[in-house]
């Protein structure tokens, strides 16, 4: 029989709670991970504007299908945590792909050599 959160209380609900987090935001870096190329990797063709274009049009693929998925797991579990927990990543992504794009046009990487 499965361990039962009844006589926990509050705890219980936080730990359950603490564990939809923790996976609403693995879940969101793991869809940009299989989405989306790495920050390092879009910084270097940054000034590239159609590959900078493609990177921003992953980012929004990872970051709708990160936030569609938590929203299913919030109503599911009838809690917000997942949904927060994916926003909060999603948000830190898309900065962090946006500032390593900017480096890379600042810079003026277009790929892997110098051009």
């Amino acid at each position: 029989m499965a361990p039962s959160l009844d006589g926990l209380g509050a705890r219980g609900g936080n730990a359950v709670a603490a564990i939809l987090l923790l996976q609403a935001v693995t879940l969101t870096l793991d869809t940009a991970s299989a989405l989306n190329s790495s920050p390092w990797t879009s910084e270097n063709f940054g000034a590239d504007p159609q590959k900078a274009k493609s990177c921003r049009e992953y980012v929004m693929h990872s970051v709708a299908v990160s936030l569609a998925l938590c929203g299913l797991a919030s109503y599911v579990s009838r809690s917000w945590v997942p949904l927060a927990g994916s926003a909060v990543a999603s948000a830190y992504l898309w900065w962090l792909y946006e500032r390593a794009l900017a480096r890379g046009a600042t810079a003026g990487t277009r790929g892997w050599a110098r051009q």
